[in-house]
């Protein structure tokens, strides 16, 4: 394979994306690094279920569709629903309290497992199989659940975020987008948590220093859960939260993207805390509250 450019990097990874970035893993140590780390997270995923809380225990129902599975809770049986998407080293357990206050909002949560995350079956993922994950989300609810897309409002957290916006790019229709604490971009990951194995992915140095060299290598690696890319395409309603002080997606990263939203002329509001890191906390939950509630009047 001859690459004389970043534009014949891009055709690359392009033509390659839908085969599982084989060749891209070949000729960028970086992004092979990641793929193994992310399929890591998934793995690991399942040792951190949560128990049901009390609050949800009776109103959960289990949905099944194919590999994939979900969170249905939507115990008043209303038609309004937010599609929630968790991120890359989480389950859909880990976000109760989240849930409650979405119930709590007379809302329905449609909370997807992925492909190999949680209690769902071992199975290799990548970005573009996650992406698949959600639009068998998004089937389900609108086709045998009989949701009208206007009714939907997407929440994504972290890696959750980025997938988020691309689903969004793709569908015009949707209520609004919510993204708390997203992935921008790869090279807008926080400098520890790409170097530190205890904290993080845990990058070789000599794998970072060989990508940051060869810049078409860095910039394809960029392509990769690019929300910033994908806000160029949305035309849906957008909320943005990121915590000042996040170690993994950073405030350099949440300002590309509420600029490139801005821009888009889709951002309807954004809040910077000084507090809460990466997690959806108390204070991040309560704010999301607010939003739904600019969103559904």
């Amino acid at each position: 394979m001859k690459i004389s450019s970043i534009d014949n990097y891009n055709a690359s990874y392009q033509v390659n994306y839908r085969g599982g970035l084989k060749s891209l893993n070949i000729i960028n140590p970086a992004s092979h690094y990641l793929d193994k780390y992310f399929n890591k997270m998934a793995e690991a995923s399942v040792k951190h279920v949560d128990p049901v809380s009390s609050v949800l225990a009776d109103k959960i129902r289990i949905a099944r569709i194919n590999n994939i599975s979900a969170w249905d809770i939507n115990p008043a049986s209303v038609k309004e629903y937010v599609l929630f998407l968790h991120g890359m080293s989480q389950n859909v357990s880990n976000y109760q309290r989240l849930y409650e206050t979405i119930a709590g909002k007379n809302k329905g949560i449609f909370a997807l497992e992925y492909r190999g995350y949680g209690l769902n079956s071992s199975a290799r993922i990548s970005e573009d199989k996650l992406r698949k994950d959600v639009e068998k989300a998004y089937n389900y609810l609108t086709e045998k659940k009989q949701v009208k897309p206007e009714n939907i409002t997407v929440i994504g957290h972290s890696m959750g975020g980025a997938l988020a916006a691309d689903f969004a790019s793709k569908h015009d229709n949707l209520k609004a987008l919510i993204l708390i604490s997203p992935i921008s971009k790869i090279s807008y990951l926080g400098g520890k948590f790409m170097q530190n194995k205890n904290l993080g992915v845990g990058m070789p140095e000599k794998i970072k220093k060989f990508t940051d060299k060869f810049r078409p290598l860095s910039k394809l690696l960029d392509l990769r859960f690019n929300s910033i890319n994908k806000m160029k395409k949305i035309s849906v309603p957008t909320y943005i939260l990121q915590s000042k002080n996040d170690s993994v997606t950073t405030k350099e990263g949440a300002s590309a993207l509420i600029k490139t939203a801005r821009r888009r002329g889709v951002l309807k509001d954004f809040r910077y805390l000084p507090l809460g890191g990466h997690k959806v906390d108390s204070k991040k939950i309560s704010i999301v509250a607010e939003m739904l509630d600019k969103i559904y009047g």
